[in-house]
């Protein structure tokens, strides 16, 4: 069963819980950042540094495709496969 606890994590003091949480024994649990990122330090192969990769070195204007022509590209594509 999933529970969502909201909880503060300080590097200094660890987790901290915004209300009682009885744990017995070792659990998964999975943590979602819910606050800006500017606080974390992303290593080498993170999803979060190939964002930020992305973002700095977006394609040129001229290089984008818009929506349409993405739709009229798939269209093309699937209509190929009935062929």
């Amino acid at each position: 069963m999933l529970q969502t606890v909201e909880a503060i994590y300080d590097p200094q003091k660890g987790l901290a819980f915004s209300e009682a949480v009885n744990v017995t024994a070792p659990i998964k649990v999975w943590v979602t950042f819910a606050e800006s990122s500017r606080f974390l330090t992303p290593k080498k192969g993170s999803a979060q540094a190939l964002l930020n990769t992305l973002k700095m070195n977006s394609l040129p204007q001229t290089a984008q495709v818009s929506d349409a022509d993405i739709d009229a590209q798939i269209q093309e594509i699937s209509q190929s496969w009935e062929s």
